[in-house]
């Protein structure tokens, strides 16, 4: 670096949210990455992720050619030839079942905003209603119980708040820049309480290590809430918002013991924790996505949204975003049906605008509310991350077509008709807003290395469209075309973000809603008449948030299994020598004193299983885990941690699955034994890992 400039391409990572600045440089030796100094955000930090990416986009096992499923084997294909099929297949089906009979879904792997806008967009105009993505099952849940409560999930501001709670969230893991930030802002004071079944990274550097019983996350917020309203420590102000009296008379109904009994946290580490809390404010609170994978996972996050108003009760929710241009056509829309869930998921389906994907078994195999015949899949890999996997394998192998666009033979592509290659995302252009992380830049993932293998997600999106005849919905030939247009003659320009050596630039945000939330009426709703037109009670009670059933004698564990590690994102990852060598195989991770009483060692191997199926693993020991828990990772073929998780007791306001805080039994198994059932269990196992 120099004079302001960078040795290599400056782009911007699209691994994680954090979208921290790197530099690309490709030479003989692969594909070096790098943080950017320059980049005001990250300012040169880089995870080991976003370091080893280069090994994905290099790797031997990307998609070289389209694929077209002939038998048991696959026929090669040209890009243009495979294009037309697609639209052939996608456009009888349109005729003979109609428009809504195709899905298309965008998961994780090849991100967010502009690909899921441009895939939106098209989906509509071609007149399906059922565009889905992992918002079905990721983050959503979290988002909409803050925005029912107070309008919004807050950043955290670390020159303001003198403390916070990391709730179900593991960020010196998931997050690593983030981590960084918590734990520098802890060592300048900060108070920080961790609430986590588990000891995890970032519990080692907090004040308080809560270690809760798994699945009371709302009982134990509704304690924290009862104790400021006890001693005292309630803004007048927050007196006068929507639903506070309601939500006062009921948590003063309920003894302090009820609601800290289920947690299993004793009385005087919780209060030793509240009183750090609420004695050093304004506070924040960070949720994780365990917390909305449970039966009652929205009323559960609105719960601790609830208490964040009283942590922090002068808070900006109001989310910042760039003023860009929209796509055209929007007018031309044709009339759609309902999506499929909006009518079991009215709130899910009027704050996200989609479908939900935990209907997508019942419209395949059962055609309700109306037949699913066809799916296209971009950038996801739900026979891995979506729930009881068995069961989404029969109906996509019932489906009469089914497409799938992405990097590398996933399960889910192996399952499918027709396999497209995509661009890895340093082959891609595309604009990324760091507003809804609360900073106020545009950026620019920019192309850095040559395209070799397969087509930019936007180049895939825009010649569907075209082959399709829908090409007045996305007119472009390039994304620069399209990106232009969204930019317009505001104050950044295309030509800007191209010449900007970090990538990115800042913007005027706009004035947040000053001395009001950001829900429509700019109060908070502690009760919400919206959840109670659902059905639903309207203020967080106990018995929305409780569980269907606990473990019992047969299922005596509580199981998580989306366990975060720093090599892997979800499912992907496995293709990088250097990340795989950081965790080669799937482990099941049990406290060591459990293990003895069972008389299970390190290494050894175990079958694993709740109500919904098992699986064969080995067991790692780990005093990290309760004695009650036990914890794994997803994402692994031959230990598809989704094998163990089902399809009902979905959340009633949004439709999430029960993926965590499980009921689970563990048994040793024999060395023969484990064979047999490799072989004759009927499970993903077929699938190699891609």
């Amino acid at each position: 670096m120099s004079n302001g400039k960078v040795d290599g391409v400056p782009s911007i990572c699209y691994v994680c949210k954090e979208n921290c600045g790197i530099v690309v440089k490709e030479g003989i030796h692969g594909v070096h990455i790098s943080g950017n100094p320059l980049h005001p955000v990250s300012k040169g930090f880089l995870c080991i992720r976003g370091k080893n990416y280069g090994q994905l986009h290099t790797s031997p096992l990307r998609l070289q050619r389209p694929l077209l499923k002939k038998g048991s084997g696959w026929q090669e294909l040209s890009y243009p030839d495979a294009l037309a099929l697609l639209a052939e297949r996608l456009t009888n089906i349109k005729n003979k079942y109609g428009p809504e009979s195709v899905v298309f879904y965008k998961g994780e792997s090849l991100k967010h905003q502009e690909t899921s806008l441009y895939l939106n967009h098209l989906a509509h105009g071609f007149g399906t209603p059922n565009y889905i993505t992992v918002g079905s099952l990721c983050h959503f849940a979290m988002t909409l119980g803050f925005k029912l409560t107070c309008g919004g999930m807050p950043s955290a501001d670390y020159s303001r708040i003198k403390s916070a709670i990391v709730w179900g969230a593991n960020p010196a893991v998931s997050l690593t820049r983030s981590g960084i930030a918590l734990k520098k802002a802890v060592k300048n004071g900060l108070k920080l309480v961790v609430v986590d079944p588990s000891f995890t990274r970032t519990a080692k550097f907090a004040d308080h290590h809560l270690s809760i019983s798994p699945g009371t996350d709302g009982f134990l917020a509704l304690a924290f809430i009862k104790y400021a309203i006890f001693n005292n420590h309630v803004k007048a102000s927050l007196k006068l918002e929507h639903g506070w009296n309601d939500l006062c008379e009921m948590v003063s109904g309920i003894p302090m013991d009820e609601l800290l009994g289920p947690t299993g946290i004793h009385i005087d580490q919780f209060e030793s924790a509240a009183s750090l809390l609420f004695c050093n404010t304004p506070g924040w609170v960070q949720t994780g996505s365990g917390l909305e994978l449970q039966p009652g996972g929205v009323q559960t996050v609105r719960a601790i949204a609830s208490l964040f108003t009283i942590l922090d009760p002068d808070a900006v929710t109001s989310p910042m975003a760039y003023k860009l241009n929209g796509l055209p056509g929007t007018e031309l829309y044709p009339p759609m049906p309902d999506p499929i869930g909006k009518e079991q998921w009215p709130l899910f389906y009027s704050n996200l605008g989609q479908g939900q994907g935990m209907c997508l078994p019942q419209a395949i195999l059962e055609n309700k509310p109306y037949p699913i015949k066809a799916m296209v899949v971009i950038g996801g890999n739900p026979l891995m991350t979506f729930p009881d996997s068995l069961k989404y394998l029969k109906a996509f192998e019932k489906l009469e077509f089914m497409a799938v666009f992405d990097l590398f033979k996933t399960a889910t592509a192996r399952a499918a008709d027709l396999i497209l290659p995509g661009a890895s995302f340093l082959e891609n252009l595309e604009l990324i807003d760091y507003g809804r992380g609360g900073k106020p830049y545009l950026g620019l993932i920019q192309p850095a290395v040559k395209s070799t293998n397969g087509w930019p997600t936007w180049k895939f999106i825009f010649r569907l469209a075209h082959t399709l005849g829908l090409g007045e919905f996305l007119p472009w030939q390039e994304n620069e075309e399209a990106i232009r247009h969204r930019l317009g003659s505001g104050q950044i320009s295309f030509d800007d973000l191209m010449a900007s050596p970090s990538s990115i630039i800042e913007y005027s945000p706009g004035d947040p809603r000053s001395g009001a939330w950001n829900t429509p009426d700019g109060k908070i709703h502690y009760k919400s008449d919206l959840v109670a037109e659902t059905g639903n009670p309207p203020l967080p009670v106990p018995e929305s948030f409780s569980l269907p059933y606990g473990t019992d004698d047969t299922f005596p564990f509580w199981l998580s299994t989306g366990d975060r590690v720093l090599s892997y994102q979800h499912s992907q990852f496995r293709e990088s020598p250097a990340c795989r060598s950081m965790m080669p195989e799937p482990l099941l991770d049990i406290h060591p004193d459990t293990a003895s009483g069972l008389g299970i060692d390190d290494g050894t191997r175990v079958e694993l299983g709740t109500r919904h199926g098992t699986i064969s693993i080995k067991v790692r020991l780990t005093s990290e885990v309760r004695l009650d828990s036990l914890r794994l990772t997803h994402g692994w073929i031959g230990a598809n941690a989704n094998e163990l998780t089902g399809l009902d007791h979905l959340d009633e306001l949004s439709g999430f699955p029960w993926m965590r805080a499980v009921p689970a039994r563990i048994e040793k198994i024999e060395k023969m034994k484990t064979v047999d059932n490799m072989e004759n269990n009927e499970s993903l196992d077929n699938l190699e890992e891609g």
